[in-house]
């Protein structure tokens, strides 16, 4: 199936469901191989701590603190960064470079901060100015990929990706890029080749896991879907995205009691009854699709009018069966 588009004769449905998103986790990933992260000063541990309790540093004993290096500077936008306060490491970083603008891993961080918080043209020119003074940095290349996809330029994304791992072929996450690349252009079979790859460098890694089964679930290979995203939940995910990806495989294999476990894991039980219903409507099992979309509307009355679209659908469907003489199921038949 590479390079075809599946007709989805449900397409205006209303879905509850996270999308099946092909994540880039531009954040989590991108760090973990080439910066390494250091502890701030000791004397400024009492500051960070006032900090992230919400209380203003006492003036008086900041003046009376040393000027800090570079190094230190990086080490407190480290701990910052560990405390998810994206601002406050921004702060130290960019202060570090100024006072040593070659530091390439911390202008690295700097810029991947800068692509996690928007910001993807400034992110681009800080890591065009790493490659100026390390043309053989490959994050580098992977972070001008980044910035290039956030802006909507995939084909220079891919370029660069291709150009890191010409100088880092084990950078793993280069390859889960070009995966998420190769699924925008519906070329399935290209993207499951390189997340194959990706998991042979880093085995068991869940976000990679989760987009070789949606890559696989995209070409129709329903059941090694379901085995990834198995793996992707057993090897630690807890994106509420991965348990609805599993749900719509399952769905796809006529498994509705599993994929109604699956997105009950992902989202809340009006949501989860939804999806099933979809499920079940794609089956021609509109009898108890109408089933599930009238529990969903039982229990969350405020998604009225998704649920109740939906219900549509199927009472037709329903209708049109039956105008043809099919055999219809019994009107007491459950949903699950």
């Amino acid at each position: 199936m590479e390079g075809g588009k599946r007709m989805n004769p449900y397409r205006g449905m209303r879905f509850m469901v996270l999308s099946a998103v092909l994540s880039s986790w531009l954040f989590g990933c991108a760090m973990e191989k080439s910066a390494t992260f250091r502890t701030a000063p000791e004397h400024y541990q009492p500051i960070i701590e006032q900090q992230k309790a919400g209380i203003s540093p006492d003036q008086n004993f900041l003046r009376k603190l040393p000027d800090m290096t570079a190094e230190e500077l990086e080490g407190l936008g480290d701990t910052y960064i560990k405390q998810d306060n994206l601002a406050m490491a921004i702060a130290q970083y960019n202060q570090a470079l100024k006072m040593d603008p070659a530091r390439v891993v911390t202008r690295y961080k700097y810029g991947v901060l800068l692509l996690k918080t928007g910001l993807p043209k400034e992110a681009l020119g800080q890591f065009q100015t790493i490659l100026e003074h390390d043309e053989k940095f490959a994050r580098g290349y992977e972070g001008i990929g980044q910035a290039l996809l956030q802006v909507g330029d995939d084909l220079g994304a891919d370029q660069e990706f291709r150009r890191a791992l010409s100088f880092d072929p084990d950078l793993w996450t280069a390859h889960n890029y070009l995966g998420i690349l190769a699924d925008r252009r519906h070329l399935h079979l290209s993207a499951i080749k390189a997340y194959q790859t990706a998991l042979a460098i880093k085995p068991r890694e869940p976000r990679v896991l989760n987009n070789l089964g949606m890559a696989y679930y995209m070409n129709g290979q329903y059941a090694e879907a379901v085995r990834s995203l198995h793996l992707a939940l057993q090897a630690g995910a807890s994106s509420p995205k991965v348990a609805n990806n599993l749900g719509l495989a399952l769905s796809k294999m006529k498994q509705f009691s599993q994929a109604f476990d699956a997105f009950r894991r992902g989202t809340d039980l009006a949501k989860a009854y939804n999806n099933v219903g979809i499920g079940l409507l794609e089956a021609r099992r509109p009898q108890r699709a109408i089933s599930c979309f009238e529990k969903a509307i039982e229990i969350q009355p405020r998604f009225y009018e998704k649920a109740s679209e939906n219900l549509t659908y199927a009472r037709r469907a329903l209708a049109k069966q039956a105008k043809q003489g099919k055999n219809m199921e019994s009107k007491l038949v459950a949903c699950l």
